[in-house]
């Protein structure tokens, strides 16, 4: 028995090859698949660049929520050991621990000595006292003269009593 061989529907002619539905097979052009291919890796990978960004800049935010939440957590803490601070540094805490705790007393009237504070400038006597300008320019503008500094006063008070110490 012979068989024969099938033959496609339509048939080329000896020189040709054989093309599906009629069209011309277009010519192979490497260098253009070639461009073709890296534009397409290349706007994949920037599509990848692009979700990597965007995502870090997500977590970002994120963490600075986190942060911004732990930081007022924080702060009221912080408030509340400052108001424990002041309540247990307060005078009559101080005192009712001193009486109760540790066994101390009151003093007596005459046991308690007033000291006053040397720094006032109204308890130095007028002569230790240093010099004002009589015309100065804030007494000549009608306005009062200008108070120094406590700084500045205690170490003009210290300079007047070493120098009256030493020279007497």
């Amino acid at each position: 028995m012979i068989v024969a061989k099938e033959q496609p529907y339509h048939q080329s002619p000896p020189g040709e090859r054989y093309s599906p539905a009629g069209r011309p097979r277009p010519q192979a052009r490497p260098r253009e698949h070639l461009i073709l291919t890296l534009l397409i890796l290349l706007v994949f990978a920037l599509g990848i660049l692009i979700s990597i960004f965007y995502s870090r800049i997500l977590i970002t935010g994120y963490q600075i929520t986190r942060m911004q939440k732990e930081l007022a957590e924080l702060e009221i803490e912080t408030r509340g050991l400052a108001e424990e601070v002041s309540r247990l540094s307060s005078l009559e805490r101080v005192e009712a621990v001193a009486t109760t705790r540790l066994g101390m007393v009151k003093p007596d009237e005459s046991q308690v000595v007033l000291v006053k504070a040397a720094g006032d400038p109204q308890d130095v006597p007028p002569e230790s006292r240093p010099a004002e300008k009589s015309g100065s320019d804030d007494t000549e503008k009608g306005r009062a003269p200008r108070e120094h500094h406590w700084i500045l006063q205690a170490l003009a008070d210290l300079v007047i009593h070493r120098s009256s110490g030493h020279s007497g």
